[in-house]
């Protein structure tokens, strides 16, 4: 089973929690939660997907920043497929295909198939397409390597591309506009009449993306769905642990619910593998090779001796130390901040609220600290402000208020909860308290300002809260 100690999101979709063996667990919203096990935190601070920071056990502060890239060793390969075994292959400019082996390109047979494409499952599940059209992937009939060379797949529908998932299932979109995969017997049609897919890329359990150099699509159920946030993409990697990295114009990484996290490369790209959230290669076009990135890692920014820490959308950070001291962080040093609170709570750099010792609510108004009226009479128990001046406090009961200005509180659903946090009146997430086995699980909900009077007061619809733990907490360990 699973224990959580907290999560904490961002406005744009960027979502993280902590578990009680202190990893940090990204969400990605595609069904994959992935732990970034570069340090043991012990507490989470999102503002948005590019503002993201942790707490160590001795209150040293960390920022999640990007690697530096590095050239991978597979030139002069203008297209290459690798896997999480290390098997890699590579096509040539002439259609030559190569296995990467013993630090060198071995040419192998292509059993006469004309190739511009490679796929690579692992060692025993590599395929390729005999392409006359001269085209980077299909159209043309596929083949497989037997260990010898490679030979014609009898009963596979001409391909326009392959893509092998991370579980060896292996997928086509073909020419005629249908996604197929192979259950071990037969080809399976999931989807008819698909969109002009130019290539595919598949995950585990039928997760399966695609592009036509103008959208990034995926695949549910029986259809296709474009996909916001992501330019003219020409490529697309997906990783069993759910990394999705698309050229997009500029590359992009999911990183969150629909929350996309751009990422710098020298020059042009085209052509992206994802093995893992820290080994992903990009083609650069250009120089004609390939390069590595090793995902992000957690980095030490000045402050120590801190107990919590806070950050807004955009970017504000505050922290309070064991002492209840407040700080803020003026991006190299922090600064002191009157007062003294047991937490504090940043939606921006205009939206701060504070939980004495106590248990009273607070506002910070610029230079000082003003008095809030709490829901109820007793100490609350945790506090969070989104950037829309949107207020959330747990009693000591556990249960949920909610205060969107300039309306009053509001008993919000029935689910207990033994942490906050807000980006906004519409992203909103927590950790629920223990049951009998000592398990908990991650929470988020979604709240909407309805109707408005002649005074222009806002209302918080409570009915449109929603506990989705299955879909945001990772299966059992």
């Amino acid at each position: 089973m699973s224990k959580y100690v907290m999560a904490s999101n961002g406005n744009d979709g960027s979502f993280w929690a902590l578990n009680d063996a202190n990893q940090a667990l990204r969400y990605l919203g595609n069904a994959s939660v992935q732990p970034e096990a570069s340090q043991a935190l012990t507490y989470i601070a999102v503002g948005n997907v590019n503002s993201i920071f942790g707490l160590s056990a001795n209150g040293d502060v960390y920022q999640l920043v990007n690697t530096p890239y590095q050239p991978a060793p597979w030139t002069p390969m203008w297209h290459v497929s690798t896997s999480a075994d290390g098997s890699t292959w590579g096509v040539d400019d002439h259609g030559n295909l190569f296995e990467w082996s013993n630090g060198q390109w071995q040419q192998r047979p292509t059993g006469g198939a004309t190739a511009l494409f490679i796929a690579v499952g692992d060692a025993g599940n590599v395929w390729t397409i005999d392409n006359t059209s001269g085209w980077w992937g299909g159209p043309g009939a596929p083949y497989k390597w037997n260990g010898t060379t490679f030979a014609p797949v009898a009963g596979a529908p001409n391909a326009q591309w392959i893509s092998i998932a991370p579980d060896g299932t292996v997928w086509i979109q073909s020419n005629d506009n249908r996604t197929l995969y192979f259950d071990g017997a037969a080809w399976k049609v999931v989807a008819e009449n698909t969109p002009s897919l130019f290539g595919i890329v598949a995950g585990n359990s039928g997760v399966v993306y695609g592009w036509d150099f103008g959208s990034l699509w995926m695949l549910g159920g029986n259809a296709w769905q474009p996909i916001e946030g992501v330019g003219p993409c020409a490529s697309a990697g997906l990783a069993a642990d759910g990394t999705l990295l698309v050229d997009g114009q500029p590359v992009s990484r999911l990183a969150g619910f629909a929350a996309w996290q751009s990422l710098t490369f020298p020059n042009r790209t085209m052509d992206t593998i994802a093995i893992n959230a820290h080994k992903m290669y990009v083609l650069d076009v250009q120089t004609g090779s390939y390069l590595q990135w090793g995902g992000s890692t957690w980095q030490k920014i000045a402050g120590s001796n801190f107990a919590s820490i806070s950050a807004g959308t955009d970017g504000t950070l505050w922290g309070v130390d064991k002492s209840q001291g407040i700080w803020g962080f003026d991006g190299s040093n922090w600064q002191p901040i009157p007062g003294k609170m047991q937490k504090v709570s940043v939606g921006s750099s205009q939206y701060i609220a504070g939980l004495d010792s106590s248990g009273k609510l607070f506002f910070f108004n610029g230079s000082g600290w003003q008095a809030v009226v709490s829901p109820t009479s007793g100490a609350m128990l945790d506090v969070a402000i989104g950037s829309d001046a949107s207020m959330f406090a747990l009693d000591s009961n556990n249960r949920l208020w909610s205060r969107i200005a300039p309306g009053d509180w509001t008993l919000t659903g029935s689910i207990k909860l033994q942490q906050i946090d807000a980006a906004d009146r519409y992203h909103v997430c927590g950790a629920t308290l223990p049951d009998n086995s000592g398990n908990n699980s991650i929470w988020s909900g979604a709240g909407v300002a309805v109707g408005a009077d002649h005074h222009l007061q806002r209302y918080f619809k409570s009915a449109l809260w929603e506990e989705r733990q299955k879909a945001i907490t990772p299966s059992d360990e």
